[in-house]
């Protein structure tokens, strides 16, 4: 660990799409500390952070992981975290653990919609972040193209620090706009200051004054001394740029080639010297409060907690308290993570990231503090709204398979695991089918189970719209006692939601009082088998009106089997109709494809109820009420209607008669009533 306590500390993020070369950034910064050998390969699944085999047969981050680099001076931890959409609970986890993210782009590549969400995310968190053009040095790589696409993408904060010595494969080193400096990586990763070309020289001061007016245009004392004519010294404009860094209104853009070590030591200065680090606090004896945002299994230590230091020095031993259960945990020994190699720790100070062997109870988003009455909040995940019923190839491995995924959950909180309360499967949910499928891959090699997905049930019911009569009557002759009960009840529909209503119209003992009961809950068994298509039968009033009975022969079950009879029959009478469930959904997305949504939602038998549009974020919001079986798949769809730029949050509303078209689809019951 780096002297000076916690401001020589520095937590950062490494973001991005997939693709970009994030994970190649922080091996390429661990060679730099030299705490690696070699830079890792995707291609060789030998990469510091990307060890899991789902990632390595992937070829890209699931997880993120956190390399603990240190020198005299500094103490940079770095959290590498994936770039599919469908792992942004990973991004969120570490978004609570640092002060500043890299956002990584591929200067050979477009930026596609997942850099959008996760720009979004930093936004959201107005969190400060720098933003590193890797692969200056591949075909096709265009800087300055790429340096338009995010001010078009991110907006006027855009701020480019550098441009490149050559291009494609000749690229081999960066101008500093703010210094006016060269350096060039003959040797790298070590630069050589070299005069300007001359090739670039105008460039460069065309875009040294748009930088400085970029700069100085939130500091009203430098504006004056600016448009004064006045030259501000290199000192006092990295100062302002540090503010605005801080406040996250300005994006410094830095260029490189984390294959190739080509700025990767200046990456590292700019962190050190620009970038926010922890609070720092004057109070020695603060109270340790940490928060846990990551808890995964490690094959040799069991349970691992990745956990930010919030306060106080955290030490093995110490006693803090759950906010979430009130429970006290004992920290055991205190590690911190190079990838998948432990490094012990003697103590984890104030903004330091630790790795926690064994907590008891705790799990990722809870905070333990000394201080038991601490309001401290934890992490809010993105819902998880696809959600798949998940079987195991082996019928036998039902609970095996719930259990594992069960635990799988505990790593990952943006899954989801419940069972169908009727077909009792397992349900899953995720942030998209990646997501589903490589926690599934996941399953069978960590827990020897495997299973397959598909569309989950829908929770039709059974309802009655008419009036209807009828008699129940159970009669067998078993040689000894018998069974003999008769129920002629009446029935009649309820309002939407109103479940069930029994009333007892009984006169002159024609059911004996103690037999009554037994008519009643044969009626709600018979319910909750279901009608003609198997489905829970809601909303009915029944009236038990008269009856016969066996003064010997008579019993319970016999009653039971009765009341049950009747109202199948009654039931059948009384123009059954299927009630489907309507959920209402909230679509947040940009403007310009509202109409693209409007049509989506129309085709899915969609009643919209509301459109608004922000003029300042130019998003759109729609409210519609929607039947559930059209958004199975929603999530998918949405993501493709808006090039993943679409959020939506759905809530159960109400149920409504399903209409013919859906009703022809359905298999009606195959066994027979009860009786």
């Amino acid at each position: 660990m780096a002297q000076g306590g916690s401001r020589s500390i520095r937590n950062v993020a490494l973001v991005g799409q997939a693709g970009s070369g994030k994970t190649l950034l922080a091996d390429s910064l661990a060679f730099l500390f030299k705490a690696s050998k070699r830079i890792g390969r995707i291609e060789d699944g030998n990469t510091l952070s990307d060890a899991d085999p789902e990632e390595i047969k992937h070829k890209h981050s699931i997880a993120l992981t956190l390399l603990a680099l240190s020198r005299q001076d500094l103490t940079l931890n770095v959290l590498d975290t994936p770039g599919v959409a469908d792992f942004i609970g990973e991004v969120q986890s570490a978004l609570s653990a640092v002060e500043m993210c890299i956002f990584v782009v591929s200067a050979a590549e477009p930026i596609g919609p997942d850099a959008d969400r996760i720009w979004e995310l930093l936004d959201q968190a107005a969190i400060p972040r720098l933003i590193f053009v890797n692969k200056a040095d591949r075909e096709r790589a265009d800087y300055f193209a790429t340096v338009d696409t995010l001010k078009e993408h991110f907006g006027a904060g855009v701020a480019p620090l550098e441009l490149p010595i050559g291009i494609e494969s000749s690229f081999r080193g960066v101008v500093d706009i703010l210094s006016d400096r060269a350096l060039v990586y003959q040797n790298a990763p070590v630069a050589e200051e070299v005069p300007v070309p001359k090739e670039i020289e105008d460039l460069e001061h065309s875009v040294h004054e748009q930088l400085v007016e970029g700069i100085v245009v939130a500091d009203d004392a430098l504006m004056e001394r600016y448009l004064a004519g006045e030259t501000l010294s290199f000192q006092e404009l990295e100062m302002a740029m540090a503010r605005g860094v801080k406040d996250a209104t300005v994006f410094p853009v830095i260029v490189g080639s984390a294959v190739k070590e080509i700025g990767i030591d200046r990456l590292v200065d700019f962190i050190a010297e620009i970038g926010p680090g922890p609070e720092a606090s004057e109070d020695p004896k603060e109270d340790v409060e940490i928060q846990i945002f990551k808890t995964f299994a490690d094959p040799f230590m069991g349970k691992l907690s990745l956990a930010k230091v919030r306060s106080g020095v955290l030490r093995p031993s110490s006693a803090l308290t759950n906010l979430r259960t009130q429970s006290d945990e004992r920290i055991g020994q205190l590690f911190t993570l190079l990838g998948k190699e432990h490094l012990p720790l003697e103590y984890g100070q104030r903004g330091d990231i630790v790795a926690l062997s064994k907590l008891s109870g705790a799990k990722t988003a809870d905070v333990l503090s000394k201080n038991r009455s601490s309001d401290a909040k934890g992490i809010t995940f993105e819902p998880s709204l696809l959600v798949v019923a998940v079987t195991p190839v082996n019928s036998k491995d039902d609970e095996k398979l719930f259990s594992a995924l069960l635990k799988l959950a505990e790593e990952d909180p943006t899954l989801s695991i419940s069972r169908d309360p009727r077909s009792h499967k397992a349900l899953v949910a995720g942030q998209g089918e990646a997501h589903i499928s490589i926690a599934l891959e996941r399953a069978a090699r960590k827990f020897g189970v495997e299973a397959t997905y598909s569309e989950p049930e829908i929770p039709y019911l059974e309802s009655i719209t008419a009036e209807a009569t009828a008699e129940g009557k159970y009669k067998k002759q078993t040689g000894g006692h018998g069974q003999y009960g008769v129920a002629n009840i009446r029935i009649r529909p309820l309002a939407r939601g109103e479940g069930f209503s029994f009333l007892d119209e009984i006169v002159g003992g024609a059911i004996p009082r103690n037999f009554i009961p037994a008519v009643e809950k044969g009626i709600q068994e018979a319910m909750a088998h279901g009608g003609h298509f198997g489905f829970p039968v809601v909303d009915v009033a029944v009236h038990l009106v008269d009856g016969k009975y066996h003064p010997v022969d008579s019993s319970e079950m016999s009653f039971k089997m009765a009341g049950s009879l009747a109202f199948h029959e009654a039931f059948a009478q009384s123009s059954p109709v299927v009630l489907e469930p309507i959920d209402e959904i909230t679509v947040i997305a940009p403007a310009k494809f509202q109409g693209d949504i409007l049509g989506d939602l129309n085709s899915k038998r969609a009643k919209v109820s509301k459109t608004d549009l922000d003029p300042e974020t130019k998003r759109a919001t729609l409210i519609a009420l929607v039947p559930r079986s059209e958004m199975k798949r929603y999530a998918t769809d949405l993501r493709a209607i808006t090039s993943g730029q679409g959020r939506f949050t759905l809530h159960e509303s109400h149920y409504e008669i399903a209409p013919p078209t859906v009703v022809s689809k359905l298999q009606p019951r195959k066994d027979k009533p009860n009786g």
